[in-house]
Order: structure tokens, then sequence, then C-alpha cells
């Protein structure tokens, strides 16, 4: 059974997200928007979350935050690639 994530499950009123493309997404169209994630937005957040928490059978609203919390680390700030980030997530959060 996999875990289907709604906005409302993100701390929304910790972490300001956007829920469109932003200005600067134009020009990460295609290949880029696939291997990247934009931190502040929303619509990338959800299921970047949702695809570890899959990955580790993890179910619960409190494993949501831990893994949102840890994806806005300020340790994990220069990190965008998403294989890198998820990696570094998952030894942070020994998952």
């Amino acid at each position: 059974m996999s875990i289907k994530l709604k906005k409302e499950h993100l701390q929304n009123d910790k972490y300001n997200y956007t829920w469109s493309r932003d200005k600067g997404d134009s020009s990460y169209t295609g290949t880029k928007d696939r291997v990247r994630i934009d931190k502040d937005e929303g619509y990338e957040v959800l299921p970047f979350v949702e695809n570890i928490m899959n990955d580790h059978s993890l179910g619960h609203i409190n494993d949501v935050h831990r893994i949102e919390n840890a994806l806005h680390d300020p340790s994990l700030s220069s990190i965008v690639m998403r294989d890198d980030l998820t990696n570094a997530i998952e030894r942070m959060l020994s998952l």
C-alpha cells in the first residue's frame, strides 16, 4: 500500500510553499525538473516526501514532518539534486 499525501499534510505554517510554477522554473522544464527539487515549491516537495515514505514503508504524519524538516535542514541547503537529497535525508534520519 502506498501513501498519498495532500497539501495539508505538510507544515504550511512552518514552511512557505508555492503551489504553482515560479518564474525560475521556465528554464528547468524537462530533465532538470526531474533531477532537481525546488524546496519552496509544494508541488515538488509533496511527491518527494511521498516517495521516501513509500520507499521505507512509513505511514505516520510525524514521518512526513521528520522528512520535511530534514529537507529544510540548513546542513542540506546546498543540495538540490533529488538523488543526493534523498540519500542525505535517509542518512540523517537513519532510514
